[in-house]
């Protein structure tokens, strides 16, 4: 086959015609980009406005100086994951990452009151919050409080940053020298920097207007072929079409294709196991049901390594008026059913038992 450097490649179903290299490289020659315009750019600051003496510049400089440090900093990040990928092998980067897993934190107490099961994760972190009404309480997945997090800190610097280049463009205005290609230019980021303002208030919004969701459990972890106790509570403004709770089963294979990582999620078992439609939740009330579940006999129990895993899920469902749909996720631990006979269930009832009231 001749040797030739391809635009584009042809992709036949989850693979690529290309050879890795050219990915590799691409991706290369992108990050060092990156990191030859941040260095120029930070470079034209220092010698054009910082180190001119006299120059009448404030602040604004050194604020501006964020955005060639990002590009060096995502440049020679890149560029360092590169040649690690390049040099070292997978086996070695699984080690190293597994001993970065095992280091203990000081002042911490790393021992389980469980019994370690070999690919099935803890559940120490899940059992140390007692419910109100059954014995343990769920944690909530932290995804929307990140997105929430996330574009708050995006909005925050781009309108920053934007904000600066416009007051700099009225004050040419002011003084009769304005640079009208310059100008133009400002409208899309300024249009931008509205938007994500915008998005940024309906988050906020949709997170004020929907409240806390909480679930409830008798048990944990669970069992295959058992029937366990469960409780829901939302709480907000909302007039709700319709309100589920499902039992969800996913499996998840991490894979690398080329030089990105992808992750391939499917579903294998989904059971609703409560579901109500078309009522209201006042501030002052809020909606709480009980609701009832069982494991499936021939379930596959949680499991976690490197590139596999099989995770159970209590996902809340529903649909409201003017938000659309919302979704929390409570991540919950089904052990096989062997691992009944092992001192992790008595301790597990040994601690509900003696919980402070």
């Amino acid at each position: 086959m001749p040797f030739g450097l391809r635009l584009f490649v042809k992709k036949r179903g989850t693979r690529r015609t290309g050879s890795r290299w050219q990915a590799m490289l691409a991706e290369g020659v992108v990050d060092a980009a990156l990191l030859a315009i941040g260095l120029y750019g930070l470079y034209w600051l220092v010698t054009r406005f910082i180190t001119v003496e006299g120059a009448g510049y404030n602040w604004w400089p050194w604020l501006v100086m964020v955005i060639p440090f990002a590009l060096i900093a995502y440049g020679a990040v890149g560029v360092m994951t590169l040649l690690w990928k390049s040099y070292a092998s997978t086996e070695r980067r699984a080690a190293t990452v597994q001993k970065a897993t095992d280091w203990e934190i000081p002042g911490t107490d790393v021992k389980s009151a469980y019994p370690p099961l070999p690919t099935i994760p803890p559940i120490d972190a899940v059992v140390d919050s007692p419910g109100v009404r059954l014995a343990f309480r769920l944690p909530i997945d932290a995804a929307p409080g990140w997105v929430s997090a996330t574009m708050a800190a995006i909005c925050l610097t781009w309108n920053t940053l934007v904000a600066i280049f416009v007051i700099q463009i009225l004050r040419q205005h002011v003084a009769g020298n304005p640079n009208w290609l310059l100008t133009w230019l400002m409208v899309p980021f300024v249009l931008a920097g509205l938007w994500t303002l915008a998005a940024l208030g309906r988050q906020v919004l949709i997170s004020a207007a929907i409240g806390t969701t909480r679930v409830e459990v008798s048990d944990h972890p669970f069992f295959p072929g058992e029937r366990y106790q469960g409780l829901v509570s939302q709480t907000g403004r909302l007039h709700v079409r319709w309100f589920q709770v499902q039992l969800l089963c996913e499996e998840q294979a991490i894979y690398q294709q080329g030089t990105d990582t992808r992750i391939a999620t499917a579903r294998v078992y989904r059971d609703v196991v409560f579901s109500q439609r078309k009522f209201d939740i006042t501030p002052g009330q809020a909606f709480e049901s009980g609701f009832e579940f069982t494991i499936p006999v021939s379930a596959m129990h949680s499991f976690a390594t490197s590139h596999n895993a099989v995770h159970w899920t209590l996902v809340v469902r529903g649909r409201v008026r003017t938000w659309g749909e919302i979704e929390r996720r409570f991540l919950i631990f089904v052990y096989p059913a062997a691992a009944a006979e092992i001192p992790v269930r008595e301790l597990t009832h040994s601690f509900v038992r003696n919980r402070p009231r």
